[in-house]
C-alpha cells in the first residue's frame, strides 16, 4: 500500500477537466461503434448514435455498448495505473467513469441510458445492466481509493467537483445543440 496521498486544488481542476474528456472519450465510442457498422453517425458532448432509427436491435446494442465499453477501459486503464504507479491522476479517470455511470443510471428514470436501453433489448430489464456496471466501477474505485488511501473527505470533494462538470457538460451540450 502506498502512503496517503495529499490531495490539493489542482486534482480537482484536473478532474474537472477528465469528467469532460470522459464523456467526449464515451461518446466518441457511440460514434465510433455506429460508423464501424457502417452507419452515418452524430456526436456532442453528451449524445452519440446513428441517423438511421430503423437498425437492427443488435446494432443499437453494440452502438450503446461502444460508450460503454470506453468507459470500462478507461476504469481498467485508471485502475492498473493506480496499483502499479499509485497514480493519483489515474485515480481521476477511475473516479470520472464510475460516477458518469453512476449518473447515466439515475437518468434512466426519465429515460432508459445506454446499459438500460441494452439489457431492455435483451429481455434482461432495465436495472441489470447498470447494477452491473456500476458496482463493476464502484468496486474498482474504491479499490484504487483504498490503495492510494484517498479518504472519504476527499472522495465529497470530487463527488461535488464532478457534479459540477457534469451540469456543465449537459448544460454545454444543450446551449450548443439549441444553437444548431
Amino acid at each position: 500500500m502506498v502512503r496517503r496521498q495529499r490531495i490539493g486544488a489542482g486534482f480537482y481542476v484536473l478532474l474537472f477537466g477528465v469528467m469532460v474528456l470522459t464523456f467526449v472519450a464515451h461518446e466518441a465510442g457511440h460514434w465510433a461503434a455506429g460508423r464501424a457498422l457502417g452507419y452515418d453517425a452524430y456526436f456532442s458532448l453528451n449524445s452519440a448514435g446513428v441517423r438511421d432509427a430503423s437498425i437492427p436491435v443488435a446494432h443499437m446494442i453494440a452502438v450503446r455498448a461502444g460508450g460503454v465499453i470506453v468507459t470500462l477501459l478507461q476504469a481498467v486503464l485508471g485502475l492498473t495505473l493506480v496499483l502499479t504507479r499509485g497514480s493519483l491522476v489515474a485515480y481521476g479517470l477511475l473516479f470520472s467513469a464510475a460516477f458518469m455511470r453512476f449518473m447515466a443510471a439515475i437518468m434512466t428514470l426519465m429515460q432508459p441510458n445506454d446499459e438500460a436501453a441494452i439489457t431492455l433489448a435483451m429481455g434482461w430489464g432495465q436495472w441489470s445492466g447498470h447494477a452491473l456496471v456500476v458496482a463493476v466501477l464502484v468496486g474498482m474505485t474504491i479499490w484504487g481509493a483504498r490503495h492510494l488511501r484517498v479518504g472519504w473527505k476527499a472522495n465529497s470533494l470530487a463527488w461535488a467537483v464532478a457534479s459540477v462538470a457534469v451540469t456543465a457538460v449537459v448544460g454545454l451540450d444543450m446551449a450548443l445543440q439549441g444553437a444548431l
